[in-house]
């Protein structure tokens, strides 16, 4: 454990440059992961709140669909020991957050080149101590739609994101019709909507459209989210009108 605190301490305070290090820090901030340094321990990690609800990605998910995959799989393994247990849990969380699949245990996937984050964990929190990030064509040989399957739960995916296009399938089209509700259901309507719209997205890894299942039902959700919202707006002008 000596061994490794120190190991830890080399690795994260022997900068020859501190300004890297403060914008590594401040890049995994904006991310949602906030690390500190204490000293010969293990860098200790917190997850913001900032972090967390931020969901920008989730409000343009057209741009991850459409972006092209270059066939690279960026595959993270770690070894963290128990004596680090909350760097462990933290760093887990995180990676969640960067929409990456759980392929097995301790190893990681995803086909989004994170070598910038991987460099900036190592800057700022010293994760090449306990992790290594590799670049593979193939995992195990399995065909990539497996490997989606093996890495992301879209089962219930496809129940939260079905449930989402049943129920406000039929608000949108209640919407359209001839009667203009109050403000306040429009209001009460759109953070209802909004809600359900991030539990529908917050664990899908947005990935390139060729290596979505066939039965995702995540474009149909995000259609009928900016159909409503534009439904919203126009009844919402049309009341202003009045």
């Amino acid at each position: 454990m000596a061994v490794h605190h120190v190991h830890a301490f080399l690795c994260n305070d022997s900068y020859p440059n501190r300004t890297a290090y403060y914008q590594a820090v401040g890049r995994l901030a904006k991310q949602g992961l906030v690390v500190k340094e204490q000293g010969l321990d293990t860098p200790k990690l917190t997850l913001s709140e900032e972090g967390a609800e931020s969901l920008e990605a989730y409000f343009r998910p057209d741009v991850w669909w459409s972006r092209k995959w270059n066939g690279i799989w960026y595959i993270l393994v770690y070894d963290i020991p128990e004596a680090d247990r909350a760097y462990r849990n933290i760093f887990r969380q995180f990676l969640k957050r960067q929409r990456l699949g759980c392929f097995q245990k301790s190893v990681w996937i995803t086909p989004r080149d994170i070598r910038p984050e991987y460099a900036d964990l190592q800057e700022a929190a010293a994760v090449d101590v306990f992790a290594c990030l590799f670049e593979a064509r193939t995992v195990l040989g399995m065909p990539a739609e497996k490997v989606v399957w093996e890495s992301w739960d879209f089962d219930a995916l496809y129940d939260l994101q079905k449930r989402f296009c049943e129920v406000y399938g039929e608000n949108l089209a209640l919407l359209r019709g001839a009667v203009v509700p109050d403000l306040d259901s429009l209001m009460r309507l759109a953070v209802e909507e909004i809600d359900a719209y991030r539990s529908a997205f917050v664990n899908d890894p947005l990935l390139p459209s060729p290596l979505l299942p066939r039965d995702y039902k995540g474009k149909e959700a995000f259609t009928i989210h900016r159909q409503l919202m534009a439904e919203l707006r126009l009844k919402l002008s049309m009341l202003n009108s009045e």
